[in-house]
């Protein structure tokens, strides 16, 4: 499974990953000339780093600008690594990086849904993620490489053209020179078209084109950069300017665009609308927008994004952006042993007293164990022992949720 991208058959290389899921978490990257004739591993990169997990889901695109891409899952985590090919397919003549070591940020979705799917690059370098966990859930996700930041957010729940959650097994995405996308699936070949985007409903419909079983991967050497968006956004930041917080964004084209909500978040997962900006409607040239929201809080963190509706009701959203208004609270997280056969115990520095609540996950994100615990000034030690005697062997995620937000840390039993 894989793809590569040859704007010329004469000189164009190809990339692909192999299909195994004993990985532990290494991935090797193989390079060929365009006829096959030179075969290497151009190079290798470690996805999740100490983990040592395998990766079930493993997927690879090129982008614009000749780099790859590749996106990994274990059912716990998402990943992201990159590689800049050489000039041929020598072997290890990759340079490679993991950008997102302990795992990208997700919102609105879950990383049980990386069961079968795969990534799309547009032209501006925006990933498209489609994910599916093979019983009905299909999604598409998107966000730009940020770093150890990566946040990637899902933006379409797939349904039929009867409106049903789009059912059967995804393999491969690809756009096509407008900013639509096609899929291949157990099925045949479908098409999302990006005039068709609800608008509230976040859904998008996808249509079959081509009765044909048995397609694997998929891929275009095109990469629009107007894709299911009214809006093109450029930048998107917020400040704290004395008691409020300054939410100043660029849009860099608009078509039939109607207005912005500015949403707002304590906990990065609900969100509330802070209020409304008229948008440009139609503009090639860059716009600055401001608001401005009057905080109300003294600690913890605030979380943005906007949501950016046309004229027709359809709508996307923005990247998230966080604003800290104080120092953390809860901090030096530390777990040992890790891995652990029996007890474990949690460290924690705070600087108040605080409750907190320990929650442990499987790799396929259910909760396997939930304890509060109050935390004194100063260094804490919470020991778990009964809680853990039902858990298997294997790795789990362990997430410490402060009135802040959430600390999580990878944790495995022998």
């Amino acid at each position: 499974m894989g793809k590569g991208v040859a704007p010329n058959a004469a000189q164009g290389h190809f990339y692909y990953l192999p299909n195994n899921t004993t990985n532990t978490g290494s991935i090797n990257i193989y390079g060929a000339t365009y006829n096959g004739s030179t075969i290497n591993v151009v190079g290798n990169v470690d996805a999740n780093g100490a983990s040592g997990g395998s990766l079930g889901f493993v997927r690879l695109a090129m982008g614009p600008d000749g780099r790859g891409w590749i996106l990994a899952g274990d059912g716990s985590n998402v990943y992201l690594s990159k590689f800049t090919p050489g000039a041929t397919p020598t072997a290890n003549s990759a340079t490679t990086s993991t950008e997102d070591v302990d795992g990208v940020t997700l919102v609105g979705g879950s990383a049980a849904t990386f069961q079968n799917g795969d990534i799309c690059l547009s032209g501006n370098g925006t990933i498209f993620a489609l994910a599916n966990n093979g019983s009905g859930v299909t999604q598409i996700f998107r966000g730009t490489p940020n770093g150890n930041s990566t946040i990637l957010t899902k933006v379409f729940d797939l349904v039929d053209n009867n409106g049903a959650p789009f059912s059967g097994t995804v393999n491969g995405v690809a756009f096509d020179l407008l900013g639509s996308l096609y899929i291949s699936t157990d099925l045949g070949l479908f098409f999302i078209d990006q005039n068709t985007v609800n608008g509230p409903a976040g859904t998008v419909a996808c249509i079959l084109v081509q009765s044909q079983p048995g397609l694997q991967d998929l891929a275009s050497n095109v990469f629009p950069t107007q894709s299911t968006l009214p809006v093109k956004l450029g930048t998107f930041n917020v400040t704290k300017q004395g008691n409020n917080a300054v939410i100043d964004w660029t849009t860099l084209t608009e078509i039939n665009s109607d207005y912005f909500e500015i949403e707002r978040s304590k906990d990065g997962i609900n969100f509330v609308s802070a209020g409304t900006k008229q948008a440009a409607g139609n503009s090639a040239a860059a716009v600055n927008y401001q608001f401005i929201d009057p905080i109300t809080i003294n600690s913890g963190i605030l979380y943005y994004r906007l949501k950016s509706v046309d004229l027709d009701g359809k709508s996307t959203y923005s990247k998230i952006v966080t604003l800290r208004l104080s120092a953390s609270i809860v901090k030096n997280f530390n777990v040992y042993p890790n891995p652990f056969s029996s007890d474990l115990k949690v460290e924690l520095k705070s600087s108040k007293e605080t409750t907190i609540t320990i929650r442990i996950s499987n790799a396929a994100g259910q909760l396997v164990v939930s304890r509060k615990a109050v935390l004194q000034t100063g260094e804490n030690t919470v020991v778990l022992s009964s809680e853990l005697s039902t858990l298997k062997s294997g790795m789990y995620m362990m997430e410490v949720v402060t009135e802040e937000g959430k600390l999580t840390q990878k944790i495995i039993r022998r």
